[in-house]
C-alpha cells in the first residue's frame, strides 16, 4: 500500500511507514487535531486502547505528580507505586486473583503468561507440558513467541523458521454455525475441537489454551455464548491445561465489566492485560494470576524473568489513576449506557450493502465490510485499494479509525470481509457519539459511491 503524502517537506523521511496522511499536533477528550488545524474523532481509541480519552486531568496529574518524586526505581528496591497498583488490580480482578506480574505492553504480557504457565507445570512435576494451543486467525502480539500463537500465515510467513509450530483450533464463529444448531449447541460443539486437539497431541504435552473473550481476525468482535466458555473450562480442567484469557483489548472496562470474562460463568487461570490498563498514556501491561497458579511461586519457586520497565513507577501511577477513575466516575455503567446508544445504530449501518455484519459488546463495535458483488463475504480485490479509500473518506468526514491497514498483504485464512473497529473513549458524550456515528454513516455512503457499489 502506498502512503498518501501531504504537501510539505520531510514526509518521505519521517512518515514513510504511516499509511494515513495526518500528523498529530494535539489531542483532547475524544478528538485528535492535526497540524493543519483539522479535528478528527478518535473513533477507535487508537487500537481500542485510549479508554479514558486524551488529556484526562486525573491521568495527567498522576504523571505530573510522579515526575516530581521519581520516574524509575532500581528493580531490587521497593516501589510504592507498584505495590499500590497490584493491590488495586486484586480489588477489581475476579475473586481468587491476587497476584499480578507487571510488564510494559501486551506482547510482553502474553509472553510472560506463557512462561508462567510452563513453569507452573514444571514446578508440579509435569515437565512434558510445553505446547500452547491458540486459535486460527488470532492475534496475541509481535514477539516471535506471541506470533507463534497468531494463526494467520499472512503475518507470520517471514518468520516461520523461527517460530513454534504450536497446535491451533478454529475459534467460535457465528458465520460458520449450522442453521439447525442453536448458539448454545454450536458453542459446545465448537469448544470440543480443543479436546480433539489435546487428545491428538497428548494432554501430557499441552500446557495452556489462550484465546480472547471475543473473536479475532475476520470474526473480530464475535461474542461466544456462555456454553462455549463453560465447555472450554471443563476441557481444560479434565486435561490439566491452563486457560489464559487475553484481555489486552477487553480488560479494564471496554465491555462494560472490568474484564471480558466477567460476563461469563467461568474464570480463566491467567488474565493478560495492557492497552486500557494505562489508557496508553504510558506503556503498561500485566499478567494477573489465579491463586492456584501462583501457589508454586508463593511457596518459593523463582520466576526467571524480568523487563527493565516492568513495574515502572510512572506507568504504575497512571494505572492506579485509571482504576480510580473508572470506579469514582462510574465508567463501567457509562460504557453500558453508551453501548445501548452505539448499537442502536446497527440497523442503519446494516442498510449499507457493503456492511455484512455489525457486532460486539460494550463500547466495542465491529463492522464487517464486504464487496456485495463478490461471492460470500469477500472483501474487495487489493488493486481496488478499498480499505485505503475508506480511511480517506473517514478522514474527510473528521473520523480517524483503526483497521488492519494490511492492504495487499492481507491474507485471511477464510474468505471474509474486513473488520472495521469503533471503540471510542468511555468519556464520550451522547451528542459526540451521535455526531461520530452520523459521520461514519456518511463515510460508508461516500465510500460505496467511489467504489461503484450499488444498493
Amino acid at each position: 500500500m502506498t502512503a498518501l503524502k501531504p504537501e510539505g517537506s520531510g514526509w518521505d523521511k519521517a512518515f514513510s511507514d504511516h499509511a494515513l496522511p495526518v500528523e498529530v499536533a494535539r489531542a483532547e477528550g475524544v478528538f485528535i487535531y492535526d497540524t493543519q488545524g483539522r479535528r478528527y474523532y478518535d473513533a477507535s481509541g487508537g487500537p481500542f486502547a485510549v479508554n479514558m480519552g486524551h488529556g484526562h486531568p486525573r491521568l495527567t496529574e498522576a504523571v505530573r505528580s510522579q515526575l516530581d518524586s521519581y520516574c524509575y526505581v532500581h528493580p531490587m528496591l521497593a516501589n510504592r507505586r507498584r505495590a499500590d497498583l497490584c493491590e488495586k488490580v486484586a480489588e477489581v480482578a475476579p475473586e481468587g486473583f491476587n497476584a499480578t506480574y507487571l510488564v510494559s505492553g501486551g506482547s510482553e504480557a502474553v509472553e510472560t503468561a506463557l512462561k508462567i504457565a510452563r513453569q507452573y507445570h514444571v514446578a508440579r512435576g509435569a515437565v512434558g507440558k510445553h505446547k500452547i494451543v491458540s486459535c486460527y486467525e488470532s492475534y496475541h502480539g509481535m514477539t516471535l513467541a506471541t506470533m507463534s500463537l497468531s494463526g494467520n500465515p499472512g503475518t507470520t510467513r517471514h518468520y516461520d523458521p523461527m517460530t513454534f509450530q504450536w497446535p491451533k483450533i478454529a475459534q467460535y464463529s457465528d458465520y460458520q454455525k449450522p442453521a439447525h444448531l442453536t448458539r448454545d449447541e454450536w458453542g459446545v460443539q465448537s469448544a470440543r475441537e480443543l479436546d480433539r486437539v489435546i487428545q491428538f497431541h497428548g494432554a501430557h504435552v499441552i500446557a495452556a489454551f489462550i484465546a480472547t473473550p471475543h473473536g479475532c481476525g475476520p470474526d473480530y468482535g464475535v461474542v461466544p455464548p456462555d456454553s462455549y466458555w463453560s465447555e472450554i473450562r471443563r476441557i481444560c480442567d479434565d486435561n490439566d491445561v491452563l486457560f489464559i484469557s487475553d484481555e489486552v483489548v477487553t480488560g479494564f472496562g471496554r465491555t462494560g465489566q472490568w474484564f471480558g470474562m466477567d460476563h461469563y460463568s467461568v474464570k480463566p487461570d491467567i488474565i493478560v492485560v495492557a492497552k486500557g490498563f494505562s489508557s496508553c498514556y504510558v506503556p503498561l501491561g500485566g499478567v494477573i494470576v489465579s491463586d492456584r497458579v501462583n501457589a508454586p511461586y508463593r511457596e518459593g519457586a523463582a520466576f526467571v524473568h524480568g523487563f527493565t520497565n516492568g513495574g515502572n513507577a510512572l506507568a504504575c501511577a497512571v494505572g492506579c489513576a485509571v482504576i480510580d477513575t473508572i470506579r469514582e466516575d462510574h465508567l463501567l455503567q457509562a460504557v453500558r449506557d453508551h453501548s445501548a446508544r452505539l448499537f442502536s445504530w446497527r440497523e442503519r449501518l446494516l442498510a449499507h450493502p457493503s456492511v455484512a455484519d455489525v457486532r460486539g459488546w460494550g463500547l466495542f463495535m465491529v463492522m464487517e465490510l464486504v464487496n456485495p458483488s463478490a461471492h460470500g463475504r469477500a472483501f474487495f480485490a487489493p488493486e481496488q485499494e478499498a480499505e485505503h479509500k475508506f480511511q480517506r473518506a473517514a478522514l474527510d468526514n473528521g473520523v480517524a479509525l483503526y483497521s488492519t491497514l494490511y492492504g495487499q498483504r492481507r491474507r485471511p485464512v477464510l474468505e471474509r470481509g474486513l473488520p472495521m473497529w469503533i471503540a471510542p473513549a468511555f468519556v464520550i458524550s451522547d451528542d459526540e457519539l451521535s455526531d461520530m456515528m452520523e459521520r461514519i454513516d456518511r463515510t460508508l455512503g461516500q465510500w460505496e459511491d467511489r467504489l461503484g457499489v450499488m444498493a
